[in-house]
């Protein structure tokens, strides 16, 4: 049985999100993927953050760095994606870039062509201006989350729909919350030719059940357990 990659959620095995330690941890950790979430400055420049914050869309890098609205401990910097992106370049490791505002999709784009890494990429989230641009074969597409409450025929009806405009757009795959995520589906999307990512378990325990569906990848923060289990599972093979 094919186990799936693993992707390390932002923040994981304990370290301060988006930032370039929680990357290395992952990746030493035992994942394949790396995730990030990725705004854009005023000026441009593409910065690792999360949550909804007016002051990087309203200053530029400099501005924001110094003025540190987001009180970020002293020593801390508002992580840049290329210093990122750049100390993984040509590893075997792929990103999960999260794009968190539509704005930041052209100049994460324009980082991309500057780097020239396109095969280590796969984007996340607010996708609509990626998925209209040559770019979308690299689009896990986000399901609804109304996924997660349906069953039986109407779920299955629904995954239908989905992969098939998936493969008509062109995406690489699908994107599913673990809760919304079920056998059918992932049987589905495979023979549609789409990859099947899953996120975030909040227990690697979880692993096994979702190893067991076949899917292609699977979002955690316990990196270095997942990691362990699935050497666990390997080898009992």
């Amino acid at each position: 049985m094919n186990m799936p990659l693993i992707i390390a959620h932002t923040g994981c095995e304990g370290t301060p999100d988006n930032t370039l330690e929680s990357a290395i941890v992952g990746w030493r950790a035992g994942a394949e993927v790396l995730e990030v979430d990725v705004r854009a400055t005023k000026d441009g420049v593409c910065v690792l953050y999360h949550d909804d914050h007016p002051s990087i869309s309203e200053l530029t890098y400099a501005e924001l760095q110094a003025r540190n609205p987001f009180m970020l401990p002293a020593g801390q910097e508002l992580e840049r994606l290329e210093t990122v992106l750049l100390a993984f370049k040509g590893q075997p490791v792929l990103f999960n870039l999260d794009i968190k505002t539509d704005a930041a999709a052209f100049p994460t784009i324009e980082l991309l062509n500057t780097l020239k890494m396109w095969e280590q990429i796969y984007f996340t989230g607010e996708t609509k201006t990626i998925t209209n641009l040559p770019y979308r074969d690299r689009v896990m597409w986000n399901t609804p989350e109304a996924l997660k409450e349906m069953n039986g025929a109407v779920y299955e009806a629904a995954v239908r729909d989905l992969c098939s405009m998936a493969k008509q757009k062109g995406f690489a795959g699908i994107n599913v919350d673990y809760s919304s995520c079920r056998e059918a589906l992932v049987q589905c999307a495979h023979e549609h030719g789409l990859l099947v990512w899953v996120y975030t378990l909040p227990e690697s325990g979880m692993f096994p059940a979702y190893a067991e569906m076949k899917l292609d990848a699977v979002s955690t923060l316990d990196v270095g357990a997942t990691a362990a289990l699935r050497e666990r599972m390997r080898a009992a093979l």
